[in-house]
């Protein structure tokens, strides 16, 4: 790109900024595949379900796991086991007593 061409986008860019915020779906595809949109997701699932199954590979696609949120150690008031959870968790099944049991939060030093 040339000089005057960037310093002629930037201003307009400066004089018209954008006040509108675009709701999802009010805008088309960037994209539209030759076979359609159908055709393309069945496609990738098509061969997501081949690799899974004839590849052998050490990892796998997933969705990203979401933060627990602020996290706490908690004790089983049956037994005493302590585990992680949530500063909002109440009660749990225990692994250890294998009963649902309230829980307390305590605090380790580290």
């Amino acid at each position: 790109m040339n000089k005057q061409f960037t310093k002629d986008l930037k201003k307009a860019i400066i004089k018209e900024p954008i006040k509108q915020v675009l709701d999802a779906g009010s805008t088309p595809r960037r994209y539209e595949p030759e076979s359609g949109l159908k055709k393309h997701n069945e496609r990738i699932h098509k061969e997501s379900k081949y690799v899974d199954s004839h590849k052998n590979l050490p990892f796998s696609f997933r969705k990203p796991l979401k933060p627990m949120g602020k996290s706490a150690y908690l004790q089983c008031d049956n037994c005493g086991q302590v585990i992680t959870g949530t500063v909002f968790t109440v009660g749990v099944v225990c692994n250890s007593c294998g009963k649902f049991s309230t829980v307390t939060e305590v605090l380790i030093d580290r």
